[in-house]
């Protein structure tokens, strides 16, 4: 990548744009109460042209839980943060909103609070995630949402990154996710960090990740 600042700068400012757009969506469906499982994830932005692995490899860990049938709890931490020196977590809770019925899609929404504390200081980002799932069959899930992320200074201080995934089961522990998103779709990133080199319009930027949970 073409990199301008400083590496603490530089680090603050791909946090900030990847906060929410950066990690698979997780839970996708809340679990049953007690289920529990390790999550992790990565992948992040589409960069084929000033990246040597096109994607850059944005990577966290951490664990969901059934509180009750209709609410799962997760907490995740942000590993290529921790590589760069930044101490970064997130916090979060899913409730089920609609369960499927035939073609009409099961709703869940999730708010997450995201934070990092490094060089550069301490920020915090809440976030909220809406997914629409269907069922197609009995060991997948498509679905589509759109994660919204507060951004506590700066010109725009919503930032939309719509999202499409699959979901499959893997055997009877392992559950495996492919998600694409439009990470910060509503903000012009012809003078960005990255150029515009993955926008669409010259909005926003395109992102993969890979997801992965294991049962307890």
């Amino acid at each position: 990548m073409r990199f301008r600042t400083s590496r603490s700068s530089l680090a603050f400012a791909a946090l900030v744009a990847c906060a929410a757009a950066c990690t698979a969506t997780q839970p996708v469906r809340v679990l049953h109460k007690g289920e529990s499982r390790w999550i992790a994830s990565l992948g992040g932005p589409l960069l084929p042209h000033s990246s040597p692995t096109g994607v850059v490899p944005y990577t966290n860990v951490g664990m969901m839980w059934g509180r009750s049938d209709d609410v799962t709890l997760s907490s995740n931490v942000h590993l290529l943060a921790a590589a760069f020196g930044i101490a970064g977590v997130d916090v979060g809770a899913a409730r089920r909103l609609m369960h499927q019925r035939g073609l009409v899609p099961e709703l869940t929404g999730q708010a997450q609070l995201y934070a990092f504390a490094g060089s550069g200081g301490a920020r915090l980002y809440p976030n909220i995630t809406g997914t629409a799932s269907w069922e197609a069959g009995p060991r997948t899930l498509l679905y589509g949402g759109s994660a919204l992320t507060v951004r506590p200074s700066g010109a725009t201080a919503v930032i939309v990154n719509p999202l499409v995934g699959v979901q499959r089961d893997v055997g009877r522990r392992f559950a495996l996710q492919l998600e694409g998103k439009w990470m910060a779709a509503n903000i012009d990133m012809h003078s960005g960090m990255f150029e515009g080199e993955n926008s669409l319009g010259g909005n926003g930027g395109l992102s993969l990740q890979l997801g992965v949970q294991v049962n307890r």
